[in-house]
């Protein structure tokens, strides 16, 4: 975990956490320009947070991790990560929204480990 400054709130990081971090560090260092972004749909709301997501239309079951950039050799329109750590399952709405992201021709994988999340991203920015 490359945080640059120093922190005592990385104590309280879940493994599924660190191994975000881990997986960002590794883009960071590898694809220095390739953007991504983390679409932050977990934590706890207070009521007024709770109303505003609603309003704002925030879609529970985003992946963990998006790279909108396109492969036009395999007609792929961007690339989406979701990391679990055993045993964790996807949900539903995790399902229902990698079901809609493939239909528009991303390619979504689910990582238990940073070697696998590794592999698919070399596999789908190296081709």
């Amino acid at each position: 975990m490359n945080l640059k400054m120093k922190n005592w709130y990385k104590n309280f990081l879940g493994k599924e956490q660190l191994l975000h971090s881990s997986v960002c560090d590794y883009l960071d260092y590898k694809y220095p320009h390739i953007f991504y972004f983390h679409p932050h749909n977990e934590s706890k709301r207070s009521f007024y947070e709770r109303f505003l997501i609603k309003v704002m239309r925030l879609r529970p079951g985003m992946p963990d991790l998006l790279v909108p950039m396109p492969n036009f050799k395999k007609g792929i329109t961007g690339m989406a990560l979701e990391f679990k750590i055993k045993p964790n399952k996807l949900t539903r709405n995790q399902i229902k929204i990698m079901n809609i992201l493939n239909s528009y021709n991303w390619n979504v994988n689910i990582c238990y480990s940073f070697d696998q999340a590794k592999i698919y991203i070399d596999q789908y920015l190296k081709n």
